[in-house]
């Protein structure tokens, strides 16, 4: 089961040079604010906290990081108790693995929530919040839905294809355990989460071989998914020219991919991206409807509508939006670090309480 990384005494005792180092450098980008140009985030308040996150996941090492996110079932706890919501979890226990519940586990439709985070950083509370608030406006116009929040294991404890397979079980629990048809659930994600929601119905298509198979009597409700990391190359110029609009640098992403992947290759399952038209045709027969949203100037944004164009040669059923003010998830980490409501969150909630039931 996933859960809080542990450190070393010296690592603890490394976060005092941490907290200096990344606050000297997050200090001095506040200094510079006013010299930015056009090539930077469009406020101060942006620029400061893309800033601080960048600074402090190039500083510390992914176990000091996961120490400090601690859990996903440790947020979720926390986040209820703030709410005053009941914990409510489900666990597939041939996987030791739990899922969260928000909102009422009886509603008519299921959400099945990926949380972003490079498979290195666990759920947290504005994965959360995003959901919740969607789950209230779709109460608000007399529709049932409820989220069930994957806790899938981070690497590099754990490594592809392990993640996968805890979503594709959520899903086949969902069908068998809960009842749901396929026509009864989304699926959802964010960055890395995002690209495991690709994953599953890259599975569905074409079952990994070291994964169980799982065929849909019907198709899907729908998939949303913000900022997909659909390509692992992190080489081309715009990833050192557009890295200013990220939270994570572009050195922790290929350290986090890395991770990820341990001794196995990129394929078609964990970099969808690199598929090629003949992939994914047959996607209209697994789900009905699908969403993407970016940040334009996001670093894979290109890569990200590369890959919807050729889905959608053969699926026209695929939305693309992308966002001049957000930037990368955006959704799914934007309550966490006191941003207003984005763009993109907007987008997600309205268009999928249109596809409920």
């Amino acid at each position: 089961m996933a859960s809080a990384s542990r450190i070393s005494f010296w690592q603890k005792l490394d976060f005092l040079p941490a907290i200096f180092q990344i606050g000297c450098e997050t200090l001095a980008a506040a200094i510079w604010w006013p010299l930015r140009g056009e090539k930077a985030p469009r406020t101060f308040k942006r620029h400061i906290l893309l800033t601080l996150m960048r600074k402090t996941f190039a500083r510390l090492s992914t176990e000091q990081l996961q120490f400090i996110a601690g859990s996903t079932e440790l947020n979720y706890i926390a986040w209820t108790r703030a709410q005053k919501l009941p914990v409510r979890s489900i666990e597939i226990s041939h996987l030791n693995t739990k899922a969260f519940w928000i909102g009422d586990d009886q509603a008519d439709t299921v959400v099945l929530y990926f949380h972003g985070g490079g498979y290195a950083m666990p759920g947290s509370e504005a994965h959360f919040t995003l959901l919740s608030q969607l789950i209230s406006s779709a109460t608000q116009l007399e529709r049932s839905v409820a989220a069930l929040v994957l806790q899938y294991d981070l690497a590099p404890a754990e490594q592809y294809p392990r993640q996968i397979t805890q979503c594709v079980e959520l899903l086949r629990y969902a069908i068998t355990d809960l009842q749901k048809s396929p026509g009864q659930i989304l699926l959802g994600g964010d960055s890395a989460g995002g690209t495991m929601v690709f994953s599953v119905l890259s599975h569905i298509l074409h079952p990994h071989p070291s994964i169980t198979p799982i065929k849909l009597s019907t198709p899907l409700r729908a998939v949303f998914v913000s900022s997909p990391v659909v390509r692992f190359g992190f080489t081309a110029e715009r990833f050192r020219l557009n890295e200013i609009f990220e939270p994570a640098p572009v050195s922790t992403l290929k350290e986090w991919i890395a991770n990820y992947l341990g001794t196995s290759g990129k394929d078609g399952w964990n970099e969808p991206g690199q598929n090629d038209v003949e992939w994914w045709k047959g996607l209209t027969d697994v789900v009905k409807e699908i969403l993407i949203t970016i940040a334009t100037d996001e670093v894979m944004a290109d890569d990200v509508q590369a890959m919807a164009n050729k889905i959608t040669t053969v699926y026209p059923e695929l939305t693309l939006f992308s966002s001049k003010n957000d930037f990368h998830a955006e959704p799914g980490i934007g309550f966490a670090v006191g941003l207003e409501e984005s763009e993109s969150a907007r987008l997600i909630k309205s268009w999928v309480v249109e596809r409920l039931l």
